[in-house]
């Protein structure tokens, strides 16, 4: 195995950093915050034994050079103090509506994972209908949820996604961000402030009209929107893309085309991003005439740099088209889970699960039904599983942020620095003993090694030198705070690491 020195670079830092995408599983003392899990992953190299020690396994010896010495052109990650979380991100609770629009084992399945807030709309003489929504779910068996009040327009306004607050990290406090729904709904337009109040957390409202349903966002500084926003805004696009900078901190706003030509111009019916550097996006067969609509904005997407520093990897789901309900896209991730509508048809089913597993291999990939006796709670291909549930981010999250990444295939150099930016949103410290990047030179071993903070920042670095052409390696990090939160980075850690490959 090569050696490998792990340092804090003495040398000029001009070779881009690498890094990983992020995902996390984080503890909460917080009241509206279940308590997580530590450690999650399977087989990383703790359980798997696959540790190694010093230079036995190829790890060097850990240096911490004068601050003198340190490279004047070191450039420190800084985590945008204003930042809108990933659906991918740690979540706490999912909002749905009562009643619902689901059948109740929809609900179950995802209860079992994370507790439910429950919007329960009054009756038309405006009387409470909290006991019958639980007496309802109860009777199916769902005990993890909380039941709130919450007057809403009509029955079956089941779309919490479109009328619900983007939520934002305002330095480390979550706070709640309203706009006009894009729907003349009085009491939808009133939602957003009443589950700031009743989560005690920051309000603010920012003068656009738009929709849950037709924004995905990567937690570090992308979004993604097709044009129904422009033009639902008087064609106005800088004030659109100002007022999302302003607010919730997005610096890069990717405005697409609407492939669908359909009433409902929402993102979520034909794309899905679920890692910073990977979207799903439906295909459907070329005698479609909307194929070529979707080829123009799956290669857009594909030529789209994603925070890392590289193209976005684009995985396409088939389906069908015409009136055979594939509402794919429009899944919902919480936490280690993706809860994936299912539709009319098993085979083009069972291919869209490959692909979230191909895209997620360490997540459990969950096929929901929508079809259920009494009112209308069939899933549309404009309204499926996403429209009617929205998640609420953990507040307490341990955020790996990482930029640069070295990928595919490299030009031999002298050293590759990988750097990266821990943030507690718990404000807790983090535990510098337990920030470490597990590699694989060659296929070999995963090797542990401990990664070293930058001065008095939350940076981390670690130095590959010594490796040759044709030197193949794997990485993937982890860490943890004093409030036992946890995250790892890439998303998937050892079932798909970062990987790149050292050229001539």
């Amino acid at each position: 195995m090569k050696k490998i020195t792990l340092f804090i670079t003495s040398l000029l830092f001009s070779a881009l950093s690498f890094s990983a995408c992020s995902s996390s599983m984080n503890g909460s003392n917080n009241p509206i915050i279940p308590q997580g899990e530590t450690n999650p992953e399977e087989g990383t190299p703790e359980d798997s034994g696959e540790q190694g020690q010093g230079e036995e396994q190829g790890q060097g010896e850990e240096e911490n050079p004068p601050e003198d010495d340190d490279p004047a052109n070191y450039k420190v990650i800084d985590t945008f103090s204003k930042r809108m979380p990933a659906e991918f991100e740690p979540v706490s609770m999912v909002k749905v509506v009562y009643p619902n629009m689901m059948p109740l084992s929809a609900y179950k399945t995802i209860s079992e994972d994370i507790p439910l807030l429950v919007l329960v709309n009054p009756d038309n003489s405006n009387k409470s209908r909290i006991s019958k929504a639980k007496s309802e779910f109860a009777n199916a068996g769902i005990t993890n949820a909380t039941y709130i009040d919450m007057p809403l327009d009509y029955d079956y306004a089941a779309w919490v996604r479109d009328f619900s607050p983007f939520y934002i990290f305002d330095d480390k406090s979550v706070t709640a961000v309203d706009f006009t729904y894009n729907r003349n709904r009085y009491e939808q337009n009133a939602v957003p402030k009443k589950i700031a109040e009743y989560l005690n957390i920051p309000y603010s409202k920012m003068n656009i009209t738009h929709t849950g349903g037709n924004l995905m966002q990567d937690g570090r500084g992308t979004a993604f929107s097709d044009d129904l926003v422009v033009s639902e805004n008087g064609n106005n696009k800088s004030n659109v893309i100002n007022k999302m900078k302003e607010y919730t901190g997005t610096d890069n706003y990717v405005i697409t085309i609407d492939p669908q030509g359909d009433y409902i111009a929402h993102i979520d019916c034909w794309a899905k991003i679920v890692a910073p550097d990977k979207i799903i996006v439906a295909k459907l067969p070329k005698s479609n005439n909307r194929y070529q609509y979707y080829e123009d904005v799956a290669n857009e997407l594909a030529n789209t740099t994603c925070a890392y520093g590289y193209k976005y990897k684009i995985y396409r789901v088939e389906e069908p088209g015409g009136t055979t309900v594939a509402p794919y896209t429009n899944s919902l991730i919480v936490n280690n889970n993706v809860y994936m509508p299912l539709g009319d048809n098993e085979t083009y089913n069972q291919k869209a699960l490959a692909v979230y597993k191909e895209a997620l291999p360490s997540y459990n990939i969950k096929g929901i039904k929508g079809y259920n006796s009494g009112h209308d709670q069939e899933f549309l291909n404009t309204d499926a599983l996403h429209c009617r549930t929205h998640e609420i981010p953990n507040q307490d999250m341990l955020f790996i942020d990482s930029r640069e990444v070295y990928q595919g295939s490299v030009v031999l150099k002298d050293e590759y620095v990988v750097k990266t930016n821990i943030v507690s949103y718990a404000s807790k410290d983090v535990n510098e003993e337990d920030v470490n990047i597990y590699y694989s030179i060659n296929d070999g071993e995963y090797v542990k090694a401990n990664m070293n903070k930058y001065k008095d920042t939350t940076n981390f670095t670690f130095s590959f030198t010594n490796l040759t052409i044709g030197d193949d390696v794997k990485y993937y990090i982890e860490a943890t705070d004093s409030g036992s939160n946890y995250s790892i980075d890439p998303t998937c850690g050892k079932l798909d690491p970062h990987h790149f490959t050292i050229s001539a």
